[in-house]
């Protein structure tokens, strides 16, 4: 099982599990998965990560800074069908209804920058071949008034599988991420 893992997924990495990684098996186990190329990160997501939380990601895992970790989506291209799927089934119809024209483009070309986007065509264009899932923390629920429909909801509607990170974890078997209690005094 290969998985393209998002952003805000690698932040709740670093936020909710690495405080419990003390001994370091965790980020060796993660940097190795992304290494042997199980675990994917696009180049993109990488790129939000060295913004997002004061590059608290790529502080934690300085590893994905070097360009073996890294997979490149530079030259991932899409085909007609893929752009008419970003018009029809991607877009937030009352959303997309408010806007104009130009104001509508810009909001596509932003979308089709986007690390999002990005690990859904890679998605996308591998899912005969070399089927991929989506990790993300996104839930199909509310857009926050976004022109386009969330990771979840897109991915759903071209066949392709998501999971929450938690769920991709316990689904995991090549990791134990049990916790051994070293004191029975909490405070």
């Amino acid at each position: 099982m290969k998985a393209v893992i998002d952003t805000s997924s690698l932040i709740s990495l670093v936020r909710y599990y690495l405080p419990f990684d003390k001994g370091g098996k965790f980020t060796r186990f993660l940097e190795g998965q992304i290494l042997a190329k199980n675990i994917l990160v696009i180049d993109k997501v990488i790129e939000e990560c060295e913004l997002q939380g004061k590059g608290q990601v790529v502080n934690a895992f300085p590893f994905l800074k070097k360009a073996k970790y890294k997979t490149n989506t530079s030259t991932l291209t899409a085909l007609p069908k893929f752009y008419r799927l970003v018009d029809n089934n991607f877009v937030n119809r009352s959303e997309k209804n408010r806007l104009n024209d130009a104001e509508y483009q810009i909001k596509k070309d932003e979308f089709l920058n986007s690390a999002d986007l990005r690990m859904i065509l890679f998605a996308y264009n591998n899912k005969d071949t070399d089927p991929v899932i989506i990790i993300t923390e996104e839930t199909g629920f509310s857009n926050d008034g976004k022109v386009f429909k969330k990771i979840p909801e897109i991915c759903k509607s071209i066949g392709i599988t998501t999971m929450s990170l938690p769920e991709f974890l316990s689904e995991y078997k090549a990791i134990d991420l049990s916790i051994d209690v070293i004191s029975t005094t909490l405070f």
